[in-house]
């Protein structure tokens, strides 16, 4: 049977209800990853509860679990969705023609602008170093991918050859990662102290007469 304009226009509405609804699941799923950040980002996983986040939100405990099943599927997704961020900001750097390595470093002084999240990964990333922890893999996951990452991004950037014997590529990689992730664990306890990303910077400095143009 053919449908009318008439009959086409009175079904249009009926549409409506459900999108509305998943905006505000969106947005809800949304709220609960900012503020289960910031809580795991000053008390680490273990000492904050499901009953904190969810009373901070405003919502019942069975609320949260209904967007999120555990408590470990919780802290995934806020990693997740943390990486996933800074991963879309470097790739639209280089995207842009920045510099690997300069996209790195630019990152770092994003992240900077939100100490809690640096302090956020240096509370987990050493509570995840205990197998037993629901961060354990995902962290030895996304240690490997980083050092895979970066040991490209310095291969792109420098002449390998030149480097002093005994350093090559993934050298330089590790040292990178290293000196970021140190200075992190350092400057949460003093944000005005330094500038964590303006150190790598100069770091990277040490490296021009070994970068290609």
């Amino acid at each position: 049977m053919k449908v009318t304009s008439t009959e086409s226009t009175a079904q249009t509405p009926r549409a409506t209800p459900k999108r509305s609804t998943q905006v505000r699941g969106e947005a809800r799923r949304r709220e609960i990853l900012d503020i289960a950040m910031a809580q795991f980002a000053v008390g680490g996983f273990n000492s904050v509860s499901l009953a904190d986040i969810a009373a901070e939100v405003g919502i019942t405990q069975a609320g949260i679990l209904h967007y999120f099943p555990t408590k470990a599927a919780l802290l995934l997704a806020v990693l997740q969705e943390r990486e996933a961020q800074n991963v879309a900001a470097r790739d639209e750097r280089i995207a842009a023609g920045e510099q690997r390595l300069r996209a790195f470093v630019a990152s770092l002084a994003d992240n900077d602008k939100r100490p809690e999240i640096v302090q956020l990964f240096v509370i987990l990333a050493a509570e995840s170093t205990a197998e037993n922890h629901p961060g354990h893999a995902w962290f030895r996951e996304r240690n490997v991918n980083l050092m895979a990452t970066m040991t490209e991004a310095v291969r792109a950037c420098i002449y390998e050859e030149r480097l002093p014997p005994g350093v090559d590529a993934q050298v330089v990689a590790r040292w990178l990662l290293a000196l970021s992730h140190g200075l992190g664990a350092q400057w949460v306890y003093d944000t005005k102290a330094f500038g964590r990303a303006e150190h790598v910077q100069l770091f990277l400095q040490l490296l021009d007469p070994y970068l290609r143009e």
